[in-house]
């Protein structure tokens, strides 16, 4: 068993002496304890109050957490791998390198929750697991730190998405999925423009075509939008500069988008149009294809 400190203060029902693997500590009351690399592992600590306690490096692997509240502790690099953490109050907690894979985190509060480098591999969620976007967090925790530059904390918040994404994906909830996959997306978009070289000006101009025009493979109104956009202007072109009837343009509109027109259009910009359109409705149909197939495999 690795050696640790432990202060427990104001607290005459709980002693140095409880803390250990398998420990009952139902109901205790450990809020800003020193646990720092305790081994916790297997212990019940169902309803607890760890509030505001230091736990870096902390064994509470197997460890039964429901209904505990654990908000701003820190769990820095602390294994909570296969614990039972449902319907726990983990909001603000700074489990950063920490390991939750395999733990069930149904119904737990993690807004606020530092998660850089966390693992979540197997780790059980639901729709009630309210998880805050891991953007802000790590950026604020990385800015206050000054440790790293902003290429490298961007990389760190691309990763943090990614392992949600995973997660998310995992359990069905492919919603977030996606919208943990555009976070990711466009923590890399920034990391490119940072790197401030030719080759990251290359990647960041890539990466926002694909958020424009294809909302990073996942996202359906950026192609829809534009598939919108040009049936109408389209439409409009045909029917002031064509002389077309409005039902006319319209459908004219339509079947070119979709084929090819139905019939040689007006010379002049009409005709320029149509050539535009034809084409640009073939790459736009492609791109809805894609997008249709890839957000279901995010």
């Amino acid at each position: 068993m690795t050696n640790f400190d432990i202060h427990i203060p104001n607290d005459d029902t709980v002693s140095p002496a409880d803390i250990q693997p398998g420990a009952d500590l139902r109901g205790a009351d450990l809020s800003n304890a020193d646990l720092d690399h305790a081994n916790l592992s297997g212990a019940y600590l169902t309803g607890a109050n760890l509030s505001e306690a230091d736990l870096p490096y902390a064994d509470l692997s197997e460890a039964y957490l429901d209904g505990a509240n654990l908000s701003g502790a820190n769990l820095l690099h602390a294994d909570l791998s296969d614990a039972n953490v449902f319907n726990s109050d983990l909001s603000r907690v700074n489990i950063g390198s920490g390991d939750l894979s395999g733990a069930d985190i149904r119904r737990t509060d993690l807004r606020g929750a530092n998660l850089a480098e966390t693992t979540l591999a197997g780790a059980v969620l639901s729709r009630e697991t309210d998880i805050s976007p891991p953007d802000e967090r790590i950026k604020r925790e990385f800015e206050d730190a000054n440790r790293i530059s902003e290429q490298e904390w961007q990389d760190v918040i691309a990763r943090a998405n990614r392992e949600l994404r995973t997660c998310y994906s995992e359990n069905g909830l492919l919603g977030r999925a996606r919208k943990a996959r555009v976070r990711e997306r466009l923590a890399r978009r920034r990391e490119a423009k940072a790197e401030n070289t030719w080759r990251g000006n290359v990647a960041w101009a890539g990466n926002l075509l694909s958020g424009v025009f294809t909302g990073y493979g996942v996202q359906l109104m950026p192609v829809v939008g534009w598939m919108g956009l040009l049936y109408l202007l389209s439409a409009g072109i045909y029917w002031y500069s064509g002389g077309m009837a409005l039902d006319r343009s319209l459908y004219y509109s339509v079947v070119t988008f979709t084929t090819a027109p139905p019939k040689a259009p007006p010379s002049g910009l009409s005709s320029v149009v149509a050539g535009f359109q034809t084409l640009a409705g073939t790459v736009a149909i492609v791109f809805l294809g894609y997008v249709l197939g890839s957000r279901e495999q995010v």
